[in-house]
């Protein structure tokens, strides 16, 4: 099992154990993570690696403590992971002891830290102008996390797409787990440490939602609303560098400090809007607020969306006016 699309892939790592069903799981969440480039080949038998590292360009070995020490070295002589339950009583200086039954997320972190001395050089990216997409409504309580996930997802049919959900109370629980674990935050602090290497952060950060990639939202809301705008802008520029989203979708809510400031961010901004007197009234002080702020210019990049239809139709209308908006401008 090594395969992955129709690009060359240059480096692999090897999982041996006798735990058949363990390394079947592993190998296809290790397949599954699309940011990282590397091939994945399995045995349950040290007797076959060698063989394996003949035909491939294997980097990593992934091996369990059953095999004794002199018997890992002996077959292979490179950068050696030891898959452990507890603690290897044999572990060798120049092997990597990781607990086997710990979160796969935190597995797949060590990995790519030892496959390479520069992680990053075995991390997929996307080079070219990427885009991001705002999601924004002065209008509460009308399906915009609903439809922004959804059209999430349709988008990411054709494209990496990374949601991002900046509202104060973000629905764990319901849109989203309620989990211990890094999330946005800790992705805002790592964009602040320009000699990190975030792209090998993010690889034990991410969640799907079918095609959908997303971090976890802020959980505690005072911590949202410290976020500076040049915080965010960093952000976005360290994403548009070092991963392979083409999109950010942004979900911005209005404990956001600087609304405008993301909104300026934007290349479109959809605007999820109703037809009763009480949503008019909200999006014609909308309006007055951009006038009033000089900040009309924003109507150039605002889609707006109706949601008294279905949510399909909804998700339907914006993908072909994206389409359209970005035919016209040639992005």
């Amino acid at each position: 099992m090594s395969e992955r699309s129709n690009e060359r892939i240059t480096d692999e790592l090897l999982i041996c154990d006798s735990e058949e069903a363990y390394v079947k799981r592993l190998a296809e969440f290790l397949l599954l993570k699309k940011e990282v480039a590397v091939g994945v080949r399995t045995c349950s038998l040290p007797e076959n690696v060698e063989h394996f590292t003949e035909i491939g360009n294997v980097k990593v070995l992934l091996i369990s403590e059953e095999v004794p020490y002199h018997e890992r070295k002996r077959v292979f002589a490179g950068k050696r992971i030891v898959l452990t339950r507890e603690h290897c009583a044999d572990l060798g200086i120049e092997e990597t002891e990781l607990n086997k039954y710990q979160s796969v997320n935190h597995i797949v972190k060590i990995i790519v830290q030892t496959l390479s001395e520069h992680p990053s050089s075995i991390l997929r990216r996307k080079y070219g102008r990427k885009k991001i997409i705002g999601v924004y409504s002065p209008i509460h309580r009308i399906g915009k996390t609903t439809f922004a996930l959804k059209f999430g997802k349709e988008l990411a049919e054709g494209e990496n797409v990374l949601y991002l959900n900046m509202e104060a109370y973000a629905g764990f629980g319901g849109y989203f787990p309620w989990k211990e674990g890094e999330d946005l935050s800790h992705l805002l602090y790592y964009s602040r440490q320009e000699n990190d290497t975030l792209g090998v952060r993010m690889t034990s950060m991410i969640h799907r939602m079918g095609s959908l990639d997303y971090v976890l939202p802020i959980k505690v809301t005072t911590d949202l609303q410290a976020v500076t705008t040049e915080e965010w802008q960093n952000l976005f520029r360290r994403l548009s560098k070092e991963s392979i989203y083409e999109t950010l979708l942004i979900d911005i809510g209005d404990s956001i400090g600087d609304i405008m400031g993301l909104l300026e961010m934007c290349d479109w901004i959809f605007v999820p809007y109703a037809e009763d007197i009480y949503a008019k009234a909200k999006m014609e002080q909308w309006q007055y607020m951009l006038e009033v702020l000089k900040r009309q210019h924003l109507n150039q990049s605002e889609i707006r969306i109706n949601m008294e239809q279905n949510m399909r139709q909804a998700v339907a209308e914006a993908i072909t006016e994206l389409q359209k908006r970005e035919g016209m401008s040639g992005c």
